[in-house]
């Protein structure tokens, strides 16, 4: 593999990397939100496979863009959303519905940040699979 394409990788893999755990710590330990926990570890586990297959020179396109599309694909802030509309359809303070809300959104900023960099991680692969095998 090309030494630039392989420190593009390299870089991807690092903001990839980066958001999944800055987003791990941002919803570790919080029961709610154990769904897209998982799905952010699921990212970082990608993610060392991933880098150690780049390590090697051993990287297939194909395997790792599916890898990631399999854990990105699952809609885990929409099992989240109902998750959370359920707990909370009997609460009947405005300040804690709001709070939730705020909560929310948060989290899905952050989520889609995360995706985004998997996405973006994904579009590498994609453009230059024929480049990496």
């Amino acid at each position: 593999m090309q030494q630039t394409l392989k420190a593009k990788h390299e870089l991807r893999l690092y903001e990839l990397k980066k958001a999944a755990d800055e987003f791990l710590e941002f919803t570790e330990n919080l029961t709610l939100l154990a769904v897209v926990n998982q799905k952010a570890l699921e990212i970082t586990q990608a993610v060392a496979v991933l880098q150690q297959d780049l390590a090697e020179d051993n990287i297939n396109a194909s395997e790792a863009a599916i890898l990631l599309d399999e854990i990105v694909d699952a809609d885990a802030m929409s099992e989240l959303e109902v998750l959370v509309l359920s707990a909370t359809a009997s609460i009947e303070n405005v300040q804690i519905t709001e709070f939730l809300t705020e909560i929310m959104d948060k989290v899905e900023h952050k989520y889609n940040r995360l995706l985004e960099k998997a996405h973006a991680y994904n579009a590498l692969l994609l453009s230059n699979e024929h480049e990496i095998s």
